[in-house]
């Protein structure tokens, strides 16, 4: 119960979009709920779910259409992934056959300081940063900063990860959601 609603558990809900939505929506979904295992998020209930909660509730609901969607979306899904951009963005790198990434690495910079990045290629030497408008105007992303100044905070980072013989690509919503030009540009980063 929710605020006096009967809703269904969070293993459920990821099962039933699974089984329905786009594999990138679900894949977004499922994410997200394991993400919250680890990562809280402030005003929502707390709520801990794995992948094996997930497969104990596709396995005691009879699907007929979608089961086979689903346990794609459910292997498929990564708590490490940090925001929708990014899931889909490994969906688009799964569809067009690119190495995958490791997600959410911890890598230092020329300066001694340390950066958390949303891909890491090491066999590339790349870093990969999905960049949506969030990044630079919600704020929660500001955290009290101008969006000049969270710019110029991101150029600081990227100038010190480079300096530290980082490769470094970046990439939009736009991107994200066509895996045939986010081929073409990880491609051309180097990323094969």
């Amino acid at each position: 119960m929710i605020e006096g609603l009967h809703v269904t558990t969070l293993a459920r809900t990821v099962v039933d979009l699974a089984s329905r939505e786009s594999f990138g929506h679900a894949v977004a979904v499922a994410d997200a709920a394991l993400r919250r295992a680890t990562h809280p998020v402030e005003g929502l209930s707390a709520a801990s779910v794995t992948r094996e909660d997930f497969f104990r509730e596709l396995e005691s609901i009879p699907l007929k259409h979608g089961s086979v969607m689903a346990r794609r979306v459910i292997d498929f899904a990564d708590g490490a992934a940090d925001r929708p951009g990014e899931s889909m963005s490994r969906v688009g790198m799964h569809l067009a056959r690119l190495t995958p990434p490791r997600l959410q690495v911890s890598l230092a910079g020329a300066s001694g300081r340390i950066y958390i990045v949303d891909f890491w290629w090491p066999e590339f030497t790349m870093i990969g940063e999905f960049d949506g408008r969030a990044k630079y105007s919600d704020p929660e992303f500001l955290r009290g900063r101008t969006p000049e100044q969270a710019l110029y905070d991101e150029k600081l980072r990227e100038d010190d990860l480079r300096s530290a013989g980082h490769g470094m690509t970046r990439w939009n919503w736009a991107l994200a959601i066509s895996p045939s030009r986010l081929r073409a540009h990880l491609t051309a980063a180097g990323i094969r």
